[in-house]
């Protein structure tokens, strides 16, 4: 026997989780939208040279190379983890955290100019963004200061660590981000997420990316515990363009992807983190996910411990 008020029940949860996932659709279209446009009618204008802007920029590179953390609050003997590291296998976060000597990298020269070229278009991004602000009639997003330095905020400006107490396990978060910026026509606060793709430019194209990399939106997701945002903007911008002469006919060379962070997904993540937590505590070797092995410095780690239990 079935109940009317289940099934009416149910219909009415359909219906507003549709609801739901049609108002986030509509929000994502508008934000995603909007970044485009805003970095298009930068690059669309002869910009006039902001002596106050280069020396912003250039104080923000100075003030970089201090690696003082004392001031942040850590706490000694707390399982910490990074933002950055948040998709990573659990294993890989035990060793990092157990300060496992990591495997060295040797890369080839094209490798080393491959991410110099992204570490120069991150730093080419924040001039754009505050050269934005000054220099657009109507710019739809601005860089949020911070409230005792009054500097962008983004990167070393706006590090923090924060503790967390979660299924019965204590642990910190330690971390940084590309920049939180405030959307005009609404006054949100909305973390920015930038990365590059160096290969091709089909790389960002729909057919090869169809949305955002897992990792970066679970980045995004640490980033909303460290800093408390629920929205995000994730940016790619293929280093690779298309033909000069293409002109209006040339393929996009820029992505957005938007990113509405939940509490479920939150939870999702400090479960993670506590079960890590939990296996360091114990001196207990998490088990490895395969699948994520590619970029792991701990490899050969695993592939003795693999060899010792053949054995």
């Amino acid at each position: 026997m079935v109940c009317i008020g289940s099934l009416v029940n149910r219909d009415g949860a359909r219906e507003l989780r549709e609801e739901v996932v049609s108002v986030v659709a509509d929000r994502g279209n508008e934000l995603t939208t909007a970044i485009l446009q805003h970095f298009d009618a930068i690059h669309s204008i002869e910009e006039v040279n902001d002596n106050d802007i280069e020396k912003l920029l250039l104080t923000d590179e100075l003030d970089g190379l201090n690696s003082d953390t004392r001031k942040l609050g850590f706490q000694r003997g707390l399982v910490t983890f990074s933002p950055s590291s948040a998709y990573k296998c659990e294993r890989e976060l035990y060793y990092k955290n157990k300060r496992v000597e990591a495997a060295f990298v040797d890369r080839f020269p094209y490798q080393r100019r491959w991410t110099r070229n992204g570490s120069a278009v991150h730093r080419a991004v924040q001039r754009d963004l505050l050269y934005a602000e000054t220099q657009l009639d109507s710019p739809q997003f601005t860089v949020v200061r911070t409230k005792t330095t009054n500097r962008p905020a983004w990167e070393k400006n706006i590090r923090q660590v924060r503790q967390f107490e979660h299924n019965g396990q204590r642990f910190q978060l330690y971390g940084m981000m590309d920049g939180v910026l405030l959307y005009q026509p609404d006054g949100s606060k909305i973390g920015f997420e930038f990365k590059t793709k160096s290969s091709t430019i089909g790389a960002i194209g729909s057919y090869r990316l169809k949305d955002a990399q897992e990792d970066h939106k679970e980045q995004c997701i640490a980033y909303s515990l460290l800093f408390g945002l629920n929205e995000f903007l994730i940016v790619y911008e293929s280093l690779a363009k298309d033909s000069w002469t293409k002109g209006a006919e040339a393929k996009p060379d820029m992505r957005a992807f938007y990113l509405k962070v939940t509490d479920e997904d939150r939870n999702r993540l400090l479960d993670k983190f506590a079960v890590v937590a939990q296996k360091c505590y114990a001196n207990e070797i998490p088990a490895a996910m395969i699948e994520k092995c590619f970029f792991c410095l701990y490899k050969p780690h695993c592939h003795r411990m693999n060899e010792q239990v053949a054995a």
